[in-house]
């Protein structure tokens, strides 16, 4: 689906995606053995995980994370925001699109139609490959036994560099619908709210097989450690693309 991705996001005017990583959350409920070993069940995620909530820090987070969206990204500059169907993601997203009222000096939720504050007219989309959750076993298993690394390290699994791309091909599949769906939007922007190591295979593939990347984005992106709450900026040029990693680390509320 990537061959189509790129026809598919220059008729629905999109030159820009933005990934972001949920924040901090909450680890999952109940009495799980330890991630990796024998008792530990692969599908787990399918349950407890899409559950998680925010952590008082990862909302901290949210906070700080939100001066760089809405000055590097801003939110009137998106079709669409689009979010996993895991509640860590959805609340990162929401968290950060409020913005500050003008008038009264308060904070405004891109969701709230309360008439006494500043609300944005920004719609949010489930993409449901997001989160790889029974549509790619292979990654699951991975990341289970792993955990999160940079893709570089994925890459050096029987297997990892595989899994990884065969996912991002799923997701290409959903955005291209997407963009097919928000084409009339406002904006040239869809800011994909997610999960590490899973946002940098889709960043790989749109770097790789959409916009063309140079040798040099591709070596950095393969070695871009995505910290909670933070983002990558790719943003098409005429013939290539532009890699930014936003991240305020080092931060107290990253330590």
């Amino acid at each position: 689906m990537s061959e189509k991705l790129g026809a598919a996001l220059k008729a629905a005017g999109v030159n820009r995606i933005v990934l972001i990583r949920h924040a901090n959350a909450a680890p999952p409920s109940g009495d799980m053995p330890k991630k990796g070993s024998d008792g530990y069940p692969i599908h787990d995620w399918q349950r407890d995980d899409q559950m998680r909530p925010l952590t008082e820090k990862g909302k901290k987070q949210c906070t700080v994370a939100r001066e760089w969206f809405h000055k590097d990204v801003t939110l009137t500059a998106n079709k669409v925001l689009v979010t996993s169907g895991a509640q860590r993601a959805s609340q990162t997203l929401q968290l950060l699109g409020e913005q500050q009222a003008k008038k009264k000096g308060m904070l405004s939720s891109l969701f709230c139609t309360n008439a006494d504050v500043v609300s944005m007219q920004v719609s949010m989309e489930l993409l449901p490959s997001l989160h790889p959750a029974g549509i790619a076993p292979k990654c699951e298993e991975l990341f289970d036994k792993n955990g999160y690394a940079p893709l570089v390290k994925f890459y050096a699994m029987e297997g990892g560099e595989a899994a990884l791309s065969e996912y991002a091909e799923i997701v290409a599949g959903e955005i291209c619908g997407l963009a097919n769906k928000v084409g009339s939007f406002p904006g040239t922007t869809l800011s994909l709210f997610g999960h590490a190591v899973f946002l940098n295979a889709v960043a790989m593939m749109l770097c790789s097989k959409v916009w063309a990347a140079d040798a040099g984005t591709i070596s950095k992106l393969t070695e871009l450690d995505l910290g909670e709450c933070e983002g990558i900026i790719i943003a098409k040029t005429d013939s290539s693309c532009t890699l930014t990693h936003k991240t305020v680390r080092p931060h107290e509320f990253w330590q």
